[in-house]
């Protein structure tokens, strides 16, 4: 399975990531295309910029005896749901990304407050070279394609700190679990995913500016370690210090802060076993002549679910994770706390892109209709979404919930009962006849006051991913009589 370039760390592969180079700055660089632009222009500069990728990571010249010459740079090139509108309106009937359909779509903005970035591609460009950088942009800039270009900048951490000064990424994907984590395996959690887009991976951009002012103006260490749930060299809260982050148990006491940013974001275990790959950079920057410093968060993984179920599902939810006495936990501190300056971090903006599976022939020929094989058997996905009507921001638990397959005749299918993970996602183990008319039938959820679902549905290709959703009934408040 050919796999997503410019996405994980590697020593060897030539268009892969530096490997911890100290000197490596990165560049998030987002296109808008102009709304008129022709089938003919738009093949054209896709085979263009082949040749300006090739050119960006090519390595350099070998010197002193070496086999090959230094790694100068690596980029992740991105396609967001626009794109493939871009692709539909020239007469390209390319099938979207799983990720990027209706039936995906979460249960509530993807970014909470922040706005989603106006962009149809995102190049993210890690570089020990500006000069390349620099190239790339003005190769970008001559095209008569892109209509908006836009330059955010990240740098690499020496010592493994954030601007708040603590250690950062102590608790990423271990290195062996990485390609399951981050790229598509239609043979495996994704087979709802059309055939091309195998090996590819989502990536999930914000870039999120930190109030270190505002920080510091905590009242002491103590209030400030609370926020992250670790002290500055990285050790949890409830642990030694001079403890190893790396050998951590993922599940996480409730006497850490209940809103603390390890105890809302961090993998808890085998009930919350959902991860994300992180790749950011913290940035500096002036904006109307004042330093403003903070993170362009980035991430990679298999299904934009991983990603909202992090933010959404757990950061900002004030009901996770729940308490055995009953209290609320609130949303995480970091993204909601306030100092005697205000608010500790903001949100600026969003974006979500589809970085193909690589191609030696280029990125055409990875986006070119092919002819589609036709399976007699294929595989339903579904995206569990629980909504509450009087309150559409709110989140839910939505591990848990399970399912089988019905025929027409209402016989359960052998091997057709499943459940959903703690992203929402669930997937039936059992290949079902392509063309033919089932029931999917919710047999149980772990949430109260919702009703149990009972969804037709005719499997029409191999590929298919349904969105099945509750509704949340609130209580009746209890009256003078017990409700009665």
């Amino acid at each position: 399975m050919a796999q997503a370039k410019g996405v994980l760390p590697s020593k060897e592969d030539d268009r892969e990531v530096l490997y911890k180079n100290p000197r490596t700055c990165g560049y998030f660089i987002p296109i808008r295309m102009r709304p008129d632009v022709t089938l003919e222009q738009l093949q054209t500069w896709l085979s263009s910029l082949d040749q300006a990728v090739d050119a960006l990571v090519a390595r350099a010249e070998p010197t002193g005896g070496e086999e090959k010459g230094e790694k100068l740079a690596s980029v992740a090139v991105g396609l967001a749901p626009t794109f493939f509108d871009r692709l539909a309106s020239v007469g390209i009937p390319l099938e979207r990304p799983a990720g990027f359909t209706p039936e995906a779509a979460p249960p509530s903005p993807r970014f909470g407050p922040a706005a989603e970035l106006p962009a149809d591609m995102l190049f993210y460009v890690a570089s020990v070279m500006e000069f390349r950088v620099e190239q790339f942009l003005r190769y970008l800039m001559s095209s008569p394609v892109i209509e908006v270009l836009g330059l955010e900048r990240g740098y690499q951490r020496v010592d493994e700190s954030e601007p708040f000064g603590y250690r950062d990424g102590v608790r990423n994907v271990k290195s062996s679990k990485r390609t399951g984590v981050v790229y598509v395996h239609r043979d495996g959690e994704q087979p709802d995913e059309p055939t091309w887009a195998d090996g590819g991976t989502y990536m999930v951009t914000m870039k999120i500016q930190q109030k270190t002012a505002a920080f510091a103006s905590l009242v002491d260490d103590a209030a400030r370690d609370a926020v992250i749930g670790r002290t500055k060299d990285g050790t949890r809260l409830d642990l030694p210090s001079g403890s190893d982050p790396h050998q951590e148990s993922g599940d996480v006491p409730e006497s850490l802060p209940p809103g603390s940013h390890v105890r809302k974001a961090g993998p808890r275990g085998h009930h919350d076993d959902n991860e994300i790959f992180r790749r950011g950079m913290p940035y500096v920057e002036f904006v109307n002549g004042m330093v403003q410093v903070g993170l362009h968060f980035c991430s990679f993984q298999s299904t934009p679910n991983q990603f909202d179920a992090v933010f959404n599902d757990w950061m900002l939810n004030q009901q996770f994770p729940a308490r055995s006495d009953g209290s609320v936990a609130g949303p995480d501190a970091l993204m909601s706390g306030q100092s005697p300056l205000g608010p500790l971090v903001e949100a600026k903006h969003g974006g979500i892109f589809f970085v193909p599976p690589h191609n030696p022939e280029g990125i055409a020929a990875t986006l070119t209709p092919t002819k589609p094989h036709k399976p007699k058997t294929g595989r339903l996905a579904i995206n569990k979404v629980v909504r509450d009507p009087n309150d559409p921001s709110r989140r839910f638990e939505r591990a848990g919930f399970t399912f089988e397959v019905r025929d027409v005749s209402g016989e359960v299918i052998e091997g057709s009962q499943f459940a959903t993970g703690s992203n929402g996602r669930g997937v039936c183990p059992a290949e079902l006849p392509v063309g033919h008319t089932y029931t999917l039938v919710e047999t149980s959820s772990p949430q109260a006051n919702v009703s149990l679902v009972q969804q037709q549905f005719t499997l029409e290709k191999p590929n298919l991913l349904l969105r099945v959703e509750n509704v949340f009934q609130a209580p009746p408040p209890p009256g003078a009589y017990g409700g009665i």
